[in-house]
């Protein structure tokens, strides 16, 4: 299989398991459990973390007037358009000198833009009414290196449970060990900086 949108490359987790790159056998069952971890990703964190490869329309409803709080990460905005009447037509086309995008030093660190402010001279504010705001951008966000690092680790120990059936991981002096069924504590630390609360 290919994986599409994974958090890490098949090369990069065999590395991670140390397993030989001269040995295919486990391409197909490798690239699942990427595919699997990136999605698993995207759920626990409410977001994705890739970019579209063109700009797509989204429609929004704000609550608010003044700023739009986007359910999606947006990396740039071609246009930015908004309906006052209901009709579904989007007559106000905004400029860029319209609207702030937030958090306003996203861009260079990396991060997305998660809301949208009326400039202090703007000359259109947000509709409160449902589907009045129109956006055609590129929505998404490109991978960070923690995201990789937490898909790497979530993918290796997806592998090794072939290792420990029904969560048996051995024996020992005070008896069966059990592998943890909770979200790996090093995984979780990675990842929760980057959790969207819904």
């Amino acid at each position: 299989m290919t994986v599409t949108n994974g958090y890490c490359t098949l090369g990069e987790l065999r590395a991670q398991i140390s397993w030989p790159s001269s040995d295919t056998t486990k391409d197909t069952a490798l690239e699942s459990i990427i595919e699997a971890t990136s999605r698993f990703i995207d759920r626990y964190c409410h977001r994705r973390f890739y970019a579209d490869s063109a700009n797509a329309t989204r429609y929004y409803t704000s609550t608010n007037t003044s700023t739009l709080y986007l359910n999606d990460d947006i990396v740039s905005i071609g246009t930015l358009g908004t309906d006052n009447d209901g009709d579904r037509t989007f007559e106000n086309t905004w400029a860029t000198t319209d609207y702030d995008l937030l958090p306003l030093n996203a861009a260079a660190d990396s991060k997305p833009y998660t809301h949208i402010t009326v400039a202090p001279q703007g000359d259109y504010s947000f509709p409160v009414q449902a589907k009045g705001i129109s956006i055609y951008g590129k929505f998404g966000l490109a991978c960070p290196e923690d995201i990789k690092e937490a898909c790497l680790l979530m993918s290796g120990r997806l592998f090794k449970r072939k290792d420990a059936p029904f969560g048996v991981a051995g024996t020992n002096q005070f008896g069966t060990l059990q592998v943890i069924s909770n979200i790996d504590p090093d995984v979780e630390i990675l990842l929760n900086p980057w959790r969207r609360l819904v």
